[in-house]
């Protein structure tokens, strides 16, 4: 199985009154890992685009 990983970090204000991340900011925390795990590939967006590929989030 291939990994990728990448560390970021969270800001005070995604997180609940007990320190945990808030499930709504996930979304964007998937995405910033499909971007970087793209880019470790070579392969940009527009790229993707320009040949009519799409990774839609359902």
């Amino acid at each position: 199985m291939r990994t990728n990983e990448i560390s970021f970090r969270i800001r005070y204000s995604e997180t609940d009154q007990m320190g945990v991340v808030y499930h709504g900011n996930y979304a964007q925390y998937l995405e910033l890992a499909r971007v970087e795990w793209l880019r470790s590939l070579g392969i940009s967006y527009k790229s993707m685009e320009e040949g009519r590929i799409m990774l839609p989030v359902i």
